[in-house]
């Protein structure tokens, strides 16, 4: 069976992407930058609306293969002097799962995300990598997707101890806290345990190298909800806590270096059948920082 590997020196050598893509697409407060917004698949404010104000600057960027498509926007204010901090939002493949209003956010040090001047670089064949500055830190974030794979390799890297904040929503927003309270069913499953919602933060241990995070309402088999989500993370590299709420669910993860990270999004598959897919994927980690995976 053929192997994915995912070497953290060799992570993201470009001849690994055959087939795969990238777009990026610039958006202000012009009409042209309207147009642009207006030609992506999915709507921030709503199918007509659009809000941007002069110093407002937008970014989307698509990630696809032949499989799938990730959609991601950065948007915030730039400054007169081009600092930009932009949150970053995941649109696509589904509405929830991965925020779309900011699903990572970051604290190393003293820093946070939200101090940070945001740059692109390397936006080619199925990678793009973001680059944080502040004073006296500089980080720096890669997204990848591989031809004929459906995952998001991600890849943080960052000179101190750092707190990675993934914010989700699985299958559904049910059209808000309140007024979806009383259907959501949220939960998560580790290679150890299955966890329920107690809005408290959860340690995993290092047997629990995934998180799978669903909803047993919002579920594609019953014709309900867009499909869970999950992610793996090395437990050599990083520490993780989690927690699982009736609306969102978070994962938080710590490490200093590289941190590797493979998202998942199972838009439009059932839950039956992406827990089985987690549960029968093969993963191992080695002194060599590597992730495998059949």
């Amino acid at each position: 069976m053929k192997k994915t590997v995912f070497f953290l020196s060799l992570f993201f050598l470009l001849p690994q992407v055959y087939g795969a893509t990238t777009e990026v697409v610039e958006f202000d407060h012009t009409q042209v930058g309207r147009e642009r917004y207006f030609s992506q698949p999915f709507r921030l404010w709503g199918r007509t609306a659009y809000p941007v104000k002069p110093g407002n600057r937008g970014q989307v960027i698509v990630l696809g293969n032949n499989r799938i498509k990730y959609v991601f926007m950065l948007f915030g204010k730039e400054d007169a002097s081009g600092i930009w901090k932009p949150f970053l939002g995941m649109f696509k493949p589904s509405d929830a799962n991965w925020c779309s209003t900011g699903f990572l956010d970051f604290t190393a040090g003293g820093i946070k995300r939200e101090h940070c001047h945001v740059s692109v670089k390397d936006a080619v064949r199925g990678g793009v990598t973001l680059v944080y500055k502040a004073p006296g830190y500089i980080g720096e974030l890669h997204f990848e997707v591989r031809d004929n794979d459906d995952r998001l390799y991600m890849l943080f890297t960052t000179p101190v101890k750092t707190k990675i904040l993934l914010s989700s929503y699985p299958s559904s927003y049910a059209g808000g806290e309140s007024a979806g309270k009383h259907l959501r069913k949220r939960y998560a499953i580790t290679p150890a345990r299955r966890l329920s919602p107690v809005a408290k933060w959860i340690t995993l241990n290092q047997k629990e190298y995934s998180i799978y995070l669903g909803d047993n309402y919002f579920d594609p088999a019953k014709k309900r909800g867009e499909g869970p989500c999950a992610l793996i993370y090395d437990p050599n590299i990083a520490t993780a806590r989690v927690w699982i709420s009736n609306y969102p669910c978070l994962v938080e993860l710590t490490g200093k270096g590289k941190i590797p990270v493979v998202l998942f999004d199972f838009h439009g598959v059932t839950n039956a059948n992406a827990e089985q897919r987690m549960k029968e994927l093969p993963v191992s980690f080695s002194s060599s920082e590597e992730i495998d995976q059949e």
